[in-house]
Order: C-alpha cells, then sequence, then structure tokens
C-alpha cells in the first residue's frame, strides 16, 4: 500500500449515490469527501444507476466528476483481493469495495450486512 493512499476513505456505490443525490447521511460523507476514493467497479454501479433514473450518461458522468473522488482502478491486486470476500448474497460491486477498502483503507457504506462478513477491512456506516 502506497504511503500516499494510506488510511484513505473508500466510498461504495451507495457513499457516492448519497452525496448525489442529498440522501440521509451524506453530512458524514461530506466530511471524509476530500480525500475519498472510489473503485472503478462502484463508479460503474454509480453511472448504471443514474442512467436507469433517466439520466443521460454524459450528464450521469458529469454528476458524478462533480465530485472530485478519485477513482481507483480495478487491477489484478484487486480482483485477487475481492476473492477473499465472496459470500452468499455479496455482489461483484460489493466484493470491489470491501478489496479497495481492503488495500487503500476505512470503507463507508450503508450497507450493515457487509460488517458481518468474516475478515472485512474497517467499516463505517453512513445511515
Amino acid at each position: 500500500m502506497s504511503a500516499k493512499r494510506a488510511g484513505r476513505p473508500v466510498f461504495d456505490a451507495s457513499a457516492v449515490l448519497a452525496l448525489l443525490q442529498g440522501e440521509p447521511g451524506e453530512e458524514k460523507l461530506r466530511e471524509a469527501q476530500p480525500q475519498a476514493v472510489v473503485s472503478a467497479v462502484n463508479v460503474a454501479e454509480v453511472l448504471a444507476k443514474l442512467v436507469d433514473h433517466g439520466i443521460p450518461p454524459r450528464q450521469a458522468l458529469a454528476a458524478f466528476g462533480a465530485l472530485h473522488l478519485e477513482t481507483l482502478p480495478f487491477d489484478s491486486a484487486a480482483a485477487e483481493n475481492s476473492a477473499a470476500y465472496v459470500a452468499k448474497g455479496t455482489s461483484l460491486g460489493d466484493r470491489c469495495f470491501l478489496a479497495a477498502a481492503h488495500l487503500h483503507g476505512l470503507g463507508w457504506t450503508s450497507d450493515r450486512n457487509l460488517g458481518s462478513l468474516p475478515g472485512v477491512p474497517p467499516l463505517r456506516f453512513f445511515r
């Protein structure tokens, strides 16, 4: 782990959507936002959700870009780490988020079920 990224907040898709949509818990996320990162897989989830709600792809990408969150590549190290979180009911997006949190810092999510998985990195729940 590089010193630059050690201990950085890692947002999952629910955290990014909460910021974009002004959802409950947003104020907690705003405090962590300046140093936060997000996995490219979770960015894809966010963009898909926005497009599914009728936002054109370019506007969805612009809305995400306005948050100024660093996007972490989903590389072979992330893929390898994501396999550690395979469990019934755990989505690919959740596994990629947990792998990013494992590699880069503290995970931020609204999904309290993730906290019950064995060996997960430290998590904070924003609502």
